[in-house]
């Protein structure tokens, strides 16, 4: 989905450089309405995207600091190496010779007109439909006009069109010139029913599709600076998609049949509005019963954070963030192994340099998950009817102030009080097999008797605080004092079921030095030899530096009947 214009360009600025992206429905005056651009488009796609005015888009992107950035980053570098990036090149190959021009960015330009319209049929194949409203005679001049005389003369429903094909592929590529409408196309039936369709002759459209009008309809009244319609139900089963979809939530994505997302541009701020529509059978809301915790959890949020999220969950979703952000930092057990080791055949050497991290003196603790540790945590996290929690981290100096550490903060909602004594005993329990054989540094000791919060006494920082129904654990006193001080307004918010927040502009000088010591390892290279850019310190952050001027992003999803709705919204610095 878009984050941004700069962020949604910048992801596929090569095929932006086919002159294959985006459209708008279209609306003059009120006396003549001139139909929505997707009543042209033939029915079978995947993806449609429209623009309101792609050339203008077009511009801006081109004229960004972000663009001149990109390129010249590592982010880039490696996208450039990547086996996707290698497939788009040699479709852009195929098309210059169909076409007889090749496929970059001043051939977009030049193709790119205002109201503009991509469907998509084929990820694999990349078959397409591009239809632009160009409202200028600026076409006649340019290369794909000029070498019409390269290409076959075709005619369709009166209007006629050229076709250019490569032997060696059997890529084709064909377009025409409809009254104000340019139509460009990877596939000839698709630009013949194209030019049916603008010239009203029978054929179905896009727009008669049962899944696309369901989703047009669900999308908000005025369409974005970019609207974008996708089948979640065939694309979800679509190899190429799932291949290279890199958030890997595919399972969570065959829940949906489909979603439209539009991109608002409002100076600083970028809004996108989405609608995911559930299958029939997933038709049933997790809509909170407690509509004021959301608002209440972020009351506590400390005003110096770097990302945070609040989600309505079950316990079981709880219990499983809390040990993945606070209780697996300190827990050192080794787990279950699910692969087989391996053998490295030396020359009869026994033993190595790594030997001396392997404890004699303490018993083995092996862990299964979540099961395998306390039940009591567990217990307790379902006997109080724990339902919804507020997660805090953010990158702070350590004490020497050269090494950095994240701390985290949980506040976790219940339906019934807690007991402040049983959660101290339920996380010894969890403590206890990792930690300690006699149960030394597990003790609890009241740091703050006027905040009433208590903290563990040995060396590893654990602390908690109880509020009647709200129970805070933190990994950093300060953290925890923060929120137990915070005097953050509630904001209102009806119906979400999930909000989240990062903080780019704090978090980013922190995450390049921190990441250099993550990828404090020796270099590698490529298959050709060339030095590959290191994952975090370089790649990431590459990204994280092209948008430089992108100040923070805030999520809020909402539950409806049969629908998920969610506002992203992107706010840049000045």
């Amino acid at each position: 989905m878009n984050r941004s214009i700069c962020i949604a360009l910048s992801l596929i600025l090569s095929v932006v450089a086919a002159a294959c992206l985006y459209e708008i429905q279209s609306v003059h005056s009120p006396a003549v309405a001139s139909p929505g651009l997707d009543a042209f488009v033939p029915e079978g796609a995947l993806l449609y995207i429209e623009a309101k005015d792609f050339a203008g888009l077009l511009r801006d992107w081109n004229n960004s600091p972000e663009k001149a950035t990109w390129l010249e980053s590592d982010d880039h570098t490696v996208f450039s190496q990547s086996r996707l990036f290698l497939r788009l090149h040699r479709f852009f190959e195929r098309f210059e010779k169909a076409a007889g021009v090749p496929a970059n960015t001043s051939f977009a330009v030049q193709a790119a007109g205002e109201e503009s319209a991509l469907a998509l049929y084929d990820i694999g194949k990349l078959e397409f439909v591009y239809v632009s409203r160009l409202h200028s005679t600026g076409f006649v001049h340019s290369d794909l006009w000029k070498s019409r005389n390269k290409l076959q003369p075709r005619s369709a429903a009166g209007t006629p069109f050229y076709l250019g094909r490569d032997d060696e592929s059997g890529h084709v590529v064909g377009f025409a010139v409809a009254g104000d409408y340019l139509v460009l196309s990877t596939r000839e039936d698709l630009i013949v029913r194209t030019l049916q369709l603008i010239n009203k002759q029978p054929e179905r459209s896009l727009h008669q599709e049962a899944w696309f009008t369901t989703a047009w309809a669900a999308a908000p009244q005025s369409p974005g600076d970019l609207r974008m319609v996708l089948d979640l139900k065939r694309i979800s089963m679509e190899r190429h998609f799932t291949s290279y979809w890199i958030q890997q939530n595919i399972s969570e994505m065959e829940g949906y049949t489909a979603a439209i997302c539009d991109l608002y541009r409002e100076g600083s701020t970028y809004r996108e509005e989405r609608v995911l529509l559930r299958k029939a059978m997933d038709q049933e809301s997790t809509q909170s019963e407690h509509p004021e915790t959301i608002s209440t959890l972020l009351a506590a949020l400390p005003e110096d954070h770097g990302f945070y999220r609040v989600r309505i969950a079950a316990p079981d979703a709880v219990l499983s963030t809390l040990q993945e952000s606070i209780m697996a930092p300190l827990d050192r057990s080794p787990g279950v192994q699910h692969q087989a080791p391996q053998v490295v055949l030396t020359s009869g050497e026994v033993g190595s340099a790594s030997d001396l991290e392997t404890r004699l003196d303490v018993p083995l603790v092996r862990g299964d998950g979540a099961d395998s540790n306390s039940p009591a945590l567990r217990r307790l996290l379902e006997n109080t009817g724990t339902f919804a929690f507020l997660e805090v981290q953010g990158t702070h100096p350590n004490v020497d102030g050269v090494l950095l550490t994240t701390p985290t903060l949980l506040v976790m909602a219940a339906s019934q009080p807690w007991d402040r004594n049983a959660v101290q005993q339920a996380i010894r329990a969890q403590l206890a097999p990792h930690l300690s054989t006699s149960g030394l540094g597990l003790q609890w000791k009241q740091v703050n008797e006027a905040e009433g919060w208590f903290e563990l006494d040995g060396l590893h920082p654990l602390q908690i605080a109880v509020r009647d129904k709200l129970l805070y654990v933190s990994t950093q006193p300060e953290m925890l004092q923060a929120a137990l001080q915070s005097h953050a307004t509630p904001r209102q918010q009806p119906n979400v079921t999930y909000i989240a927040g990062f903080n780019h502009t704090r978090e980013r000088e922190n995450f390049y030095k921190l990441s250099k010591t993550i990828d404090s390892t020796p270099e590698s290279t490529s298959t050709w030899g060339t030095p590959t850019p290191k994952f975090f310190s370089r790649n990431i952050a590459g990204l994280s530096q092209t948008l430089a001027r992108l100040d923070s992003e805030e999520i809020v999803e909402r539950e409806e009947s049969g629908r998920v709705l969610q506002t992203v919204t992107f706010r840049w610095s000045q």
